[in-house]
């Protein structure tokens, strides 16, 4: 009854297979020329959009990555559930996950607002020491300190990383963009990632780095959100029933799209700007309910960590500041004979951007072949990093000379925030400053905002010039360190230093040219080079100035940029998914596979299970592979037809094995077991999964049957074996599938698709 069942395909296989010869697929070709051993081909470590297949190599190393199940399990006992569903529960259901969503956004806000105190005592207990020295003029006492408090928080935060684990550092960005497309990265969620997270990012932002806040800050929303939804330990085996509802992938999945766009939100202080992350970047799956769910939480987050920042309600006023805060102009206009000028930005922020992803990405690569994952070489990188970094941040400031603070023009009939012009005096006589000491000896917020701010001759040209080159490649540096930390702040900061730079050479043959505004444009468009987004920064700039008026020049500027980057290579976070062997699947598939069929992808040797099946059989079948799914077949009068009936997992099908829910009918009747009801098959599908070793069953359980059709996906999309890749692809991608059988003509199952058959 069952070994016929999983011979491999024979001539209905063969048949279509021969119909390949007259299909041209030069990836065929250029990976069979780049296995060879004296082959001139070498793969760009970099790659524009849709003109890239992963390598025979990379496919190898993604193999044992495990896909999320993002459909239903629309099974009989589902049926029979729904049927006694009443509109109450569905209501629950709707309530609770707007309760989560409160909890979220008000756990995000607590820890936005520790973070942001937190910084602020370590920044300045390491200027009050060192501001100590500089005061009495001791510049080798006052830099021995600026540098050991340095490289004692960056110590710390990267032993944090060690001990935590790597997926604790950089910003995390292409782990979350990567699971909410369908990847299971283990671990990347979990408490500890996220306490190591928040702590290494405490100490990395606190040692003057050029990182910032904001992609740590979605790490951990989304790491709060999975968290908080599920509610489960298998160490303590707890596992709430009252969460029970939402323990699947599918609201996981939500939850975490939920997550991210709240950490940026908190971390911003923009909430619209944070839903329209979640939507542009990092979810390949949203609805309607989603968004509604999302700006909730945004809302909440945003409100807390403002509330607890005011002094937890002791101040009348509540401001829409996040981590980070600017001051600016609501009065200037630009003149349109400007918007020329701010295209040009998006021209350099596009190629600015580009060439970090290059040069970064080569590093990484190169991080990757000589440190891997040693430690000891890892926390040296990061040790001299910080070496560095604290040596051109402190002695670059003696490059130009000191200058009056006097000489500052403020306009004081547009210029709000006064605060943005105190400079930074360093070693500089009383009534004088250092323009890189502003620049660079200090927080990169307050950087900002002295290069946002509404004055006229506060920074000469040469001094923004080393600027802008110091903040770029000390970003390209410190980005992949194993310490936690993003990249917004930074790349913010060299688009604010080329910005200025660039308005102040227009101002040199142009009158009542605000360079604060070429600044703020400069930002928008280097961000928009380096990781391609375009409505969220835009809204997210627009939030930060705390009007509209600058939209226009921002939409040209990050547009531009946007195109002038893909013309190079793709986003930041899509070549560090690759490197990370992150099976990702993007929108639309590359241009080079729209003349291959689906059966040049599919895996042909397919192990199908009957409905109703030995145990002996189904013991049999797991050991002999690691599928994670088996198609459910009718065998027909003769045993050996392969008709479709359904789809079930191997996952389920072990808890079926621990449960012994062995089948007592005659084989046509279909029997819902009262004692393995739909919530008990949930109970135990959000648990972990036994192991086949742990499975022991004496002879008359190995002779006894299962039935699977109560429990098999007996809605499961199928295709034909007629269809192209790019629709295959389309409808994978689209429906969120983990597999993807293919049948015949007659219905009978003659291969499978997944995600990796896809890449």
């Amino acid at each position: 009854m069952g070994s016929s069942l999983n011979k491999p395909l024979a001539d209905k296989a063969t048949d279509v297979d021969n119909q390949a010869s007259m299909i041209y697929d030069p990836w065929r070709y250029r990976e069979a020329t780049n296995n060879e051993p004296n082959s001139k081909y070498t793969k760009s470590v970099t790659h524009r959009r849709r003109i890239h297949r992963l390598s025979p190599f990379e496919k190898q190393k993604m193999k044992n990555t495990q896909s999320l199940n993002f459909t239903v399990n629309d099974n009989l006992l589902l049926r029979a559930e729904a049927e006694k569903t009443t509109k109450g529960f569905h209501l629950k259901k709707t309530f609770g996950k707007w309760v989560i969503c409160l909890f979220i956004g008000i756990i995000l806000g607590c820890i936005a607002y520790i973070i942001k105190t937190t910084v602020g005592l370590l920044q300045g207990l390491k200027f009050h020491y060192t501001n100590h020295y500089i005061s009495k003029g001791m510049q080798s006492y006052a830099f021995l300190t600026f540098l050991g408090i340095n490289l004692l928080y960056v110590f710390l935060s990267s032993v944090m990383v060690i001990v935590a684990g790597p997926l604790s550092s950089s910003s995390g960005i292409p782990e979350v963009k990567g699971y909410l497309n369908g990847v299971k990265v283990p671990e990347s969620l979990g408490f500890r990632s996220l306490f190591g997270k928040i702590v290494s990012l405490i100490l990395s932002y606190s040692s003057g780095l050029f990182v910032g806040p904001e992609g740590p800050m979605i790490h951990i929303g989304s790491a709060v959100g999975a968290a908080i939804s599920q509610f489960k330990s298998s160490t303590f085996n707890i596992y709430p029933n009252i969460f029970l509802p939402y323990r699947n992938d599918r609201d996981k999945r939500d939850f975490i799209s939920v997550g991210a766009a709240t950490g940026l939100s908190a971390a911003f202080g923009a909430p619209i700007g944070g839903v329209l992350f979640s939507i542009e970047e990092v979810s390949s799956f949203w609805s309607r309910q989603l968004t509604w769910r999302t700006f909730f939480c945004c809302m909440i987050s945003t409100f807390t960590v403002n509330f607890l920042l005011q002094g937890i309600g002791s101040s009348p006023d509540i401001h829409d500041s996040g981590l980070l805060t600017f001051g600016f102009s609501r009065l200037y206009l630009y003149r349109y004979s400007e918007l020329l000028c701010f295209c040009l930005l998006g021209v350099i922020g596009g190629l600015f951007g580009a060439c970090f992803v290059f040069m970064n990405i080569h590093l990484n690569k190169w991080r990757k072949e000589k440190l891997k994952l040693n430690p000891f070489f890892r926390l040296g990188e990061a040790l001299l990093v910080t070496i560095v970094t604290s040596i051109l941040c402190y002695y670059a400031s003696f490059i130009f000379g000191c200058r009056y603070q006097s000489n500052i023009i403020i306009e004081q009939s547009v210029c709000e925030d006064q605060t943005n012009t105190e400079m930074v005096q360093f070693f500089c006589p009383t009534g004088m400053y250092s323009e890189l000491a502003s620049l660079l000896f200090g927080n990169p917020d307050q950087a900002l905002r002295r290069l946002y701010s509404r004055t006229q001759n506060m920074f000469t040209l040469p001094s923004l010039l080393v600027f802008t080159l110091f903040s770029f490649f000390l970003s390209i540096w410190s980005s992949g360190l194993w310490v936690a930390g993003g990249l917004f702040v930074p790349m913010m900061m060299v688009g604010a230093g080329f910005g200025r730079l660039f308005g102040q050479i227009v101002g040199l043959w142009f009158t009542n040219i605000d360079s604060s505004i070429y600044a703020l444009v400069g930002s928008a468009a280097m961000m928009a080079g380096y990781c391609r987004m375009t409505i969220c920064i835009v809204v997210i700039m627009v939030e930060l100035t705390e009007g509209t008026q600058y939209l226009v020049p921002i939409i040209l500027a990050v547009m531009i940029a946007k195109w002038v980057g893909d013309f190079f290579n793709e986003s930041v976070y899509e070549h560090l998914m690759e490197q990370k062997y992150i099976p990702f699947l993007q929108t639309l598939p590359p241009h080079s596979t729209s003349n291959i069929r689906v059966t040049n992808v599919m895996s042909k040797l397919v192990s199908v299970l009957p409905e109703v099946c030995s145990v002996r059989l189904l013991l049999s079948i797991l050991n002999s592979n690691y599928h994670h799914a088996f198609p459910v077949v009718n065998t027909g009068e003769t045993g050996d037809s392969r008709l479709y009936r359904g789809l079930i997992l191997r996952n389920d099908v072990l808890i079926l094995l621990k449960n012994r829910v062995f089948y007592r009918g005659s084989g046509e009747e279909i029997y819902l077991d009262d004692n393995f009801d739909y919530e008990k098959f949930m109970q135990e599908t959000s648990k972990k999964p036994p192991s086949l070793s742990d499975l022991n069953f004496d002879q008359f359980e190995l002779d006894s049957f299962i039935d699977l059709r109560p429990y098999m996906n007996s809605s499961g999309i199928t295709i034909h074996n007629t269809f192209s890749f790019v629709e295959a692809y389309k409808l994978f991608r689209t429906m969120g599938l983990r597999h993807l059988p293919v049948i015949d003509i007659n219905n009978e199952v003659v291969g499978i698709i997944t995600r990796k058959d896809l890449l």
